[in-house]
């Protein structure tokens, strides 16, 4: 295979992926999509809150027994 066939078969290659992903590439930077991402930070912030609130309110628990415990 000569220098002409090997950059030829990259250059269709690169297109046929191209092709593909640009349609892919474009929704993800619309106006839906941001607002998606916006939605699942939102979200994953919230749990990430009340997973700390449980475990704050579990660690008291915790040691309000430990000292009822020890009296």
């Amino acid at each position: 295979m000569n220098d002409n066939s090997s950059l030829r078969y990259l250059g269709e290659a690169y297109d046929g992926v191209r092709f593909h992903v640009e349609p892919l590439w474009a929704a993800l930077g619309s106006d839906t999509a941001l607002q998606a991402y916006m939605l699942l930070a939102a979200a994953g912030f919230a749990i990430y809150g009340l997973m700390t609130v449980f475990r704050v309110l579990r660690g008291l628990a915790l040691a309000a027994m430990g000292a009822v415990v020890r009296i």
